[in-house]
């Protein structure tokens, strides 16, 4: 009887651990509330560049460096150059490592400055990173991962 009654708790605690396993998951997939968007343009205008983002209703624009609009622009059209820039080498390390981005977040704009969250998988594992937006578009593009924009942020256009 003690035996039976040490196996029914073993297999309560791995259903419970499975079911926190699957929430969590759950929690770092969810998009409520966010608009997957797609790249439209970068535009470069003098020391300021503007990177344009775009879903069928919802837009967002902000502005960034003329470098990282480079950036954005190399992946893109998937320039290589002579030795790898940070952006080739940051992916050429999460392959080196088995890890794969999942998505790029927008999350929110503080104080004049957009915050965005990199998700990135290894095995069942996941970690959420705090990003730049534009450092955050510059590897989607090279990853061929969704972007999502908190919908808070963004322009309705329709």
């Amino acid at each position: 009887m003690y035996s039976l009654t040490i196996i029914i708790l073993i297999l309560i605690a791995i259903s419970i651990y499975s079911l926190y396993g699957y929430v969590q998951t759950r929690k770092i997939f969810a998009t409520e509330g966010f608009i997957e968007m797609r790249l439209e343009k970068v535009i470069s205008v003098d020391k300021l560049a503007v990177v344009q983002l775009k879903s069928d209703c919802s837009e967002l624009s902000f502005y960034i460096s003329p470098d990282q609009a480079s950036a954005i622009s190399e992946g893109i059209s998937n320039v290589t150059k002579f030795r790898p820039m940070t952006h080739d080498t940051f992916v050429n390390v999460l392959e080196g490592f088995d890890v794969k981005p999942i998505m790029v977040k927008i999350t929110k704009l503080s104080e004049n400055t957009y915050y965005a969250e990199l998700t990135l998988q290894r095995g069942n594992r996941f970690l959420i990173v705090d990003s730049r937006p534009s450092d955050a578009i510059a590897l989607a593009v090279r990853t061929n991962v969704p972007i999502y924009v908190n919908e808070s942020l963004t322009t309705k256009v329709c």
